[in-house]
């Protein structure tokens, strides 16, 4: 995967048919390769310089397959950073697989996943967490999600990283040079300057651990599951929530017996909406078992809306489910249904819930604020900037050696000492930025990218 030296070719456009298919070439024989494949027609009076030509393109016996544009991309002015070109197609994978086939017949080497992202990072038209960037913005299923994958990969986390790191290396350098110099009154510290350099980067590093779980669900997307007793309204709800007809919804109790799930966007966030069968004590082997997935449902969901019936007492497999509730650390959301009937007098039970009627629709939009409130967070929301567990994990690793370096002076340990552990805390933030890195996990990283980026 990591042989510099070829020119890679790949489609750069999705599997299937479309109105254009995108041919990438990228390394030094580009150009002369893609020219190979492309006829090109008479320039029309007045058309000058070095834009996408039009012309033909032909196969392996130089026979015409397709008509489009040529587009050539000069050594330092494309997506790697070398000298590269694309043939811009109809989207008939025929033809798209005829021109892969006639540029490999050329000399060029199919490209695996993220290679052409590969060589952007190993020519420094990308940093590693912009590489990473480009993959999420790809894949991203929500607008928000998009503009937050975007943000990252113009280099939102690089600079965010870049004072945290500066502070390291500066702090490195002074102790290093006080060491080895012991004898110079220049090098010498501030009496504590460690210590306050240990400190902020400590601050700075909780700060970015604290909204990562916010940042996960915003990059990896959340469940959010609705359960609760036999026939209060689960599934219309799910229906309301959804804006269509997805879960069977009927009188009689029971009517869903497996989970049903379906993707939908809640303020920006992709979430997997999942009902679940009724909560409740059964015989039937079917039903047992939907009430058995229905808690494991319920046990990984990231927000779980507990519907109750309003217009009847709270029964004593709900009352346990609500003590369960009171230390879940939030996640669960109460919903009281049928606000549209008379309500039942709950003022012992101590509970807070959402009003809504599933018949009417009353509520239902608190109900959604409430589900985005508990993924997103409360106040001003800011476009979170650790998403990635790779990248928390680094920082996390960066805190812990920082720790032990605010313990080491704690117990009067040597600045020798201490400033190891300030090596190790910058080395797993270069983890982040590619700057200490292995082939082993690059090829972990890029594997995960599709072919033609």
């Amino acid at each position: 995967m990591h042989d510099l030296g070829t020119t890679l070719v790949a489609v750069g456009t999705p599997p299937g048919r479309g109105g254009i298919g995108c041919l990438r070439l990228s390394g030094s024989e580009a150009e002369p390769i893609a020219r190979r494949l492309f006829l090109p027609a008479r320039q029309p009076a007045g058309v000058t310089g070095d834009g996408p030509r039009f012309g033909r393109f032909v196969d392996r016996a130089g026979r015409p397959i397709d008509h489009g544009f040529l587009v050539v991309f000069p050594a330092g002015r494309s997506y790697t950073g070398e000298a590269s070109a694309e043939l811009w197609s109809h989207g008939s994978p025929a033809v798209l697989a005829e021109l892969v086939a006639t540029a490999i017949a050329a000399g060029a080497r199919p490209a695996g996943p993220g290679e052409f992202t590969y060589r952007a990072l190993r020519n420094g038209r990308l940093d590693l967490p912009r590489a990473e960037a480009i993959r999420d913005l790809i894949e991203a299923r929500t607008a928000y999600q998009a503009r937050v994958a975007f943000s990252q990969a113009e280099g939102a986390l690089s600079r965010r990283l870049a004072p945290l790191r500066g502070l390291l290396e500066d702090c490195l350098a002074r102790g290093e040079a006080a060491i080895e110099f012991v004898d110079e009154g220049e090098t010498r510290q501030r009496e504590g300057a460690i210590a306050d350099a240990v400190r902020q980067a400590r601050s700075e590093c909780c700060e970015l651990l604290a909204a990562f779980e916010t940042g996960r669900v915003v990059r990896n997307g959340a469940v959010v599951t609705i359960t609760g007793q036999p026939n209060v309204g689960k599934s219309s709800i799910f229906n309301r929530l959804l804006g269509r007809d997805r879960s069977i919804v009927a009188e009689l109790p029971g009517t869903t017996r497996d989970t049903v799930a379906e993707d939908l966007d809640i303020a920006g966030i992709p979430a997997r909406l999942v009902d679940t069968a009724g909560l409740r004590e059964t015989t039937d082997p079917v039903e047992t078992e939907g009430v058995r997935r229905a808690q494991v449902a319920r046990r990984e969901a990231d927000v779980t809306v507990l519907v109750l019936d309003g217009s009847r007492p709270l029964g004593a497999l709900e009352t346990s489910v609500i003590e369960e509730a009171r230390t879940d650390g939030g996640r669960t959301i109460l919903v009281r249904n049928k606000s549209d009937l008379v309500r039942q007098d709950w003022s012992g039970s101590r509970i807070e819930t959402i009003e809504v009627s599933a018949w009417t629709g009353d509520g239902l939009p608190k109900l959604r604020e409430a589900i985005a409130h508990r993924l997103r967070g409360s106040g001003i929301l800011e476009d979170p900037i650790l998403t990635n567990a790779r990248h928390a994990e680094a920082v996390l690793g960066a805190e812990t050696a920082l720790a032990r370096a605010a313990g080491g002076i704690d117990e009067g340990f040597s600045d020798e000492v201490i400033l190891e552990d300030l090596k190790l805390a910058l080395q797993h933030l270069d983890e982040i930025t590619g700057d200490f890195t292995t082939e082993d996990l690059l090829d972990r990283i890029f594997s995960s990218f599709c072919i033609g980026k």
